[in-house]
C-alpha cells in the first residue's frame, strides 16, 4: 500500500498556555523532505493533543502549489509535479503513519479525528476523494484494535479505539467542538 516510510524529524513542541484561540494542550511539529530529481519539498505535519487524550493531524507541503498571476510557472509545471510523482501519496502516506503512531507513543493518546477539506465542487462525501482514500488508507493500517468511521455531514474521519467504543457519541461531540473552533 505504502511505497515506504521518509525520515523525519519532531521540529518543536508548543504548549498552549493562554488557550484563547483554541483549546488544545500540546502541539507536535514535524516535519519530513521529499527529495526528487528536481526539487525537494519540505513538509510540516502538526498534530494537537486536546482533553480527554483526544488528536488531531494536518499537514501541508511548504511550497505554493498554484501558480501566482505573473509568474513563470504555469499550470504545465503543475502538471509536471503530478506526472513525477511528488505528490503521491505513498512515501507522504507512509511517513504520516509513521509521525501517528510515533505521537502516540509520546502522548500516550490514541484517538484520532482528521478533517479531509472540501473543495468547492465537492459538495458531498461521496465525491470528495480525499474523505473516500484516507478512510480506506486508515481502515487498513489500523485494522486491528480501532474502529474507522467518518462524519458525512463534515468529512471528519475517527480513528476510534475499540475500548473507547462506549464514549462513542462523547468523543464525536468534542470533535465537532474542536473543528468549529479551528475553521
Amino acid at each position: 500500500m505504502f511505497e515506504g516510510s521518509l525520515p523525519f524529524q519532531l521540529v518543536q513542541i508548543r504548549k498552549n498556555k493562554y488557550g484563547y484561540n483554541e483549546s488544545h494542550l500540546r502541539e507536535f511539529i514535524f516535519k519530513f523532505h521529499r527529495h526528487n530529481n528536481r526539487c525537494c519539498i519540505k513538509y510540516v505535519v502538526s498534530i494537537k493533543e486536546y482533553e480527554y487524550s483526544l488528536l488531531t493531524l494536518d499537514y501541508y507541503p511548504k511550497i505554493n502549489l498554484t501558480p501566482k498571476r505573473h509568474s513563470r510557472d504555469d499550470i504545465q509545471d503543475l502538471r509536471y509535479r503530478l506526472l513525477t510523482r511528488q505528490n503521491s501519496f505513498g512515501y507522504i502516506g507512509g511517513t504520516i503513519m509513521d509521525i501517528m503512531i510515533r505521537a502516540q507513543k509520546i502522548t500516550g493518546s490514541h484517538t484520532w479525528g482528521l478533517l479531509a477539506a472540501n473543495l468547492v465542487y465537492e459538495t458531498q462525501n461521496d465525491n470528495n476523494r480525499r474523505y473516500q482514500v484516507y478512510t480506506k488508507v486508515l481502515s487498513r493500517s489500523f485494522l486491528k484494535d480501532y474502529t474507522i468511521f467518518g462524519n458525512r455531514k463534515n468529512s471528519v474521519i475517527f480513528v476510534l479505539p475499540r475500548n473507547r467504543e462506549n464514549e462513542r457519541t462523547f468523543i464525536v461531540k468534542q470533535y465537532e467542538n474542536i473543528f468549529a473552533e479551528t475553521n
